[in-house]
């Protein structure tokens, strides 16, 4: 048995046929056959039933896949780890949706473009953002914290083996389009936003309110619409009546396209910088947090 035969289960038990696994793998069918056949005869059970429409998993293949995908996640986590130690050349975040991203991001390009040949800004829901520094593909994370999620996302991330780093600090505001009924007021109370419909980042987890990157829950709320893109959700406020939340720390073009209003009551809430416990944070890793607190 061997890591190779393993991905060739993975991979019918995903395509539901050898010629589409196959195709995925770039190898010829028959390989792929001989190889699971070989598996199939060595470990002394069938995995797979061949039919005319594919390959069906037996029940004993579906307990072998759930022990072969636990390997084969756990090789990944390895190869990751050390993939980020050899290719410095490599710098990745992972984050919420948040404007400054591309301001800070820019400076660190600019400071270290000489030595670094690949730079990623991966954007992605709450759990992605913790998954993707877990598994090593970023050294780096951004998320915010409040009284609402703090202990449960602290939870979270000891489970990861992850810790965190305050950057800055923030109140909530309320980005509307220039043209919302609101856009002139002071300030805005939550109750009066629930005639208007508001968007938000679609997240996993749907079940669990500390996941959710909106910093509001407006039990009034009539309309909810769900995106899990930035540009579109700018473009939303721009050409509706709809509302989002926010950290009101916004940079570029998108401040003469929308108004940042303060959440009255609002809560206090915390940019932090999620890393791994025992890897040290590397030079460019320190010099984006450090652009961070500048920003804040």
């Amino acid at each position: 048995m061997n890591i190779q035969q393993m991905k060739y289960v993975v991979a019918v038990a995903n395509n539901g046929s050898f010629r589409e696994a196959a195709k995925k793998l770039y190898i010829t069918q028959p390989s792929l056959s001989n190889g699971i056949r070989e598996l199939e005869e060595e470990i002394g059970v069938t995995l797979f039933t061949r039919t005319n429409k594919g390959a069906l998993i037996t029940e004993e293949g579906r307990i072998f896949l759930e022990h072969a995908e636990k390997i084969l996640t756990q090789m990944a986590l390895i190869k990751n780890r050390y993939q980020e130690v050899v290719k410095s050349e490599r710098f990745s975040i992972s984050s919420q949706h948040y404007d400054f991203l591309g301001e800070v991001m820019g400076k660190v390009i600019r400071q270290f473009n000489g030595q670094y040949k690949n730079f990623r800004v991966f954007e992605t829901t709450t759990l992605k953002v913790i998954e993707d520094v877990k598994s090593f593909h970023s050294e780096l994370g951004i998320i915010y914290l409040n009284n609402q999620n703090k202990a449960s996302i602290e939870r979270y991330l000891e489970q990861a083996n992850l810790t965190y780093e305050v950057v800055g600090s923030f109140n909530t505001h309320i980005f509307l389009g220039n043209d919302h009924p609101l856009a002139n007021r002071k300030e805005i109370y939550l109750e009066e936003l629930s005639c208007y419909p508001q968007v938000r980042f679609t997240q996993e987890g749907s079940n669990f309110a500390y996941f959710s990157e909106d910093l509001i829950e407006n039990q009034e709320q009539e309309t909810v619409i769900y995106t899990n893109d930035r540009g579109t959700l700018m473009n939303l406020l721009v050409e509706t009546n709809a509302y989002a939340s926010g950290s009101g720390v916004v940079t570029g073009f998108t401040k003469k396209e929308i108004r940042l209003i303060p959440l009255a009551d609002r809560t206090m809430n915390k940019i932090c910088v999620l890393y791994q416990k025992n890897k040290p944070i590397s030079t460019i890793g320190t010099y984006f947090i450090e652009a961070v607190k500048e920003l804040f």
